[in-house]
């Protein structure tokens, strides 16, 4: 084979790949540092190391957690995340499937006052801010009363934290502190409550089932701890304290 056919060889096969390729719908709440507003971030990393080693390419759609479960229930998109590893509500699950990956995340809970992190002043909390879409589950994990949960986005609710508009926040210990950092936010004590796997999640049928595999397979094959380096900062932290701005 000759350099001109060579490189014919080799465009025709880039080409092919292109054409072939399975594009999947990707739905992800930010979650930074995994997942930043600019589609940036480890997770999205992630996914761009297995269209090294698939055919597959992903169409990254940045949206709340509850638009993200609707679209995979209804089909519109095919792949959602982050999702609690095994720890999403009965209804999730009569529909949806994590992968067998997940990389280990804190939940923990935020208040401006020391005393109502502690666990003999939760039921005195009059309302608890959670991401958009996490309502429901955290009801189901924490037995939290619905009416006390109030949704909203990651950035707003950690500014009514500070002005006193909600008691509590609780969410993911790395997105949630990096946001403080940004916003700037002083004071703010958290404690630990548990540490779930932040996963993907595919539908519960013949199409999901297949893409599951294919990406429980491809995940294997990468360096995933190159990937996240420097996570684990934030699940080897103090169990409770004050959110440190630098």
């Amino acid at each position: 084979m000759n350099r001109i056919t060579m490189i014919v060889f080799i465009i025709i096969q880039f080409f092919a790949a292109s054409v072939f390729a399975e594009t999947i719908k990707v739905s992800v709440e930010p979650f930074p540092p995994l997942i930043n507003e600019d589609k940036t971030g480890a997770s999205i990393t992630l996914l761009k190391e297995i269209e090294k080693v698939t055919d597959l390419k992903f169409e990254i759609i940045i949206a709340p957690y509850n638009r993200a479960k609707l679209d995979l229930k209804s089909g519109k998109t095919d792949l959602i995340g982050h999702t609690p590893h095994g720890k999403e509500t009965q209804d999730f699950y009569a529909y949806a499937q994590d992968l067998a990956w997940s990389i280990p995340a804190v939940t923990d809970i935020y208040a401006m006052k020391k005393e109502t992190i502690e666990p003999s002043s939760f039921a005195a909390i009059k309302v608890i801010g959670v991401p958009r879409g996490n309502k429901e589950f955290f009801s189901e994990l924490y037995k939290i009363p619905l009416t006390k949960l109030y949704e909203g986005e990651l950035d707003n609710l950690l500014k009514m934290l500070k002005i006193g508009r909600i008691n509590a926040f609780i969410f993911e210990r790395a997105s949630s502190m990096e946001t403080l950092k940004k916003l700037k936010i002083e004071g703010v004590s958290y404690k630990a409550l548990e540490v779930i796997g932040a996963s993907f999640g595919t539908r519960k049928d013949a199409q999901g089932s297949a893409l599951k595999e294919k990406l429980d397979k491809a995940i294997k094959t990468i360096d995933v701890k190159k990937i996240y380096k420097g996570y684990e900062t934030y699940t080897n932290m103090p169990s409770k304290g004050v959110v440190r701005l630098k």
